[in-house]
C-alpha cells in the first residue's frame, strides 16, 4: 500500500471515530523508500471526509511540499522533529480527541490507571508546555516528553502519539482517549487507584 492510501485511511478513520473535529488534528508517516528524507503528511485545512490520496503532501525534511501547489499541515514543525529525534518513529497521529484534549486543556497528565497503558503507551500521559500551534517552539517543547512515552497531551490543545507503523501510532490514539474517559469517569464515580 502506497504512504498516501496509508495516511488517507488513517485519517478518514480518525475522524469516523470522532477522534478529530473538523479539519483538526493531522497525520503523517515516513516515506518507506526515503524515510530520513521524505514524509507524508494531511492537508492544511482540508477535510477528512472528502480527501483523496492526491491531497496527502509529500514534504522534505524542511518542510517544503514536493508539489508547490500543496499546503501541508500547519503542524509540520512537530511531525518533523518528532522524526528527527526519535528514529524508531515512523507514523504519527495528532488527535484532538475530546476527553483526552479536555485534560490536555486542565494541564492534567493521565497517571497510569490500565494494565494496558504500560505496553502501548509507556505509562502515564504526560502534558507537554502550551506553545502555539504550528509553532517551533511547540515542537521542541514536546520532544522530551515522548523520551519514554508513546503519546502526550499537548497543553489547551491535543494528544500526539507515536508508533513504528501506521497502525501502532493509530491505536496509540485509541488508547489514549480510552484511557481518557475511563480517568474521567473514575474521577466522577469516586478515588481513581493509580498503578505507579
Amino acid at each position: 500500500m502506497s504512504e498516501r492510501k496509508i495516511v488517507l485511511e488513517a485519517a478518514q478513520k480518525l475522524y469516523r471515530l470522532k477522534l478529530v473535529a473538523g479539519t483538526s488534528g493531522n497525520i503523517s508517516m515516513r516515506s518507506l523508500s526515503q524515510p530520513d528524507s521524505r514524509f507524508f503528511i494531511t492537508a492544511s485545512g482540508m477535510a477528512y471526509d472528502t480527501m483523496g490520496e492526491e491531497d496527502i503532501v509529500e514534504i522534505d525534511q524542511a518542510g517544503a511540499p514536493l508539489n508547490p501547489a500543496q499546503r501541508p499541515s500547519s503542524e509540520w514543525r512537530m511531525h518533523l522533529e518528532i522524526y528527527r529525534k526519535y528514529p524508531q518513529v515512523n507514523a504519527i497521529v495528532h488527535t484532538h480527541s475530546p476527553f483526552a484534549t479536555g485534560f490536555a486543556v486542565c494541564q492534567e497528565k493521565i497517571p497510569l490507571i490500565l494494565i494496558e497503558m504500560k505496553p502501548f503507551l509507556g505509562g502515564d500521559v504526560p502534558v507537554a508546555p502550551f506553545a502555539p500551534a504550528g509553532s517551533q517552539e511547540l515542537a521542541d517543547g514536546l520532544i522530551p516528553y515522548l523520551k519514554d512515552r508513546n503519546a502526550c497531551l499537548l497543553a489547551n490543545h491535543g494528544v500526539v502519539c507515536c508508533g513504528k507503523n501506521m497502525d501502532d501510532a493509530f491505536i496509540v490514539g485509541e488508547y489514549v482517549e480510552d484511557a481518557a474517559k475511563i480517568y474521567y469517569y473514575a474521577k466522577t464515580a469516586g478515588t481513581p487507584v493509580i498503578l505507579e
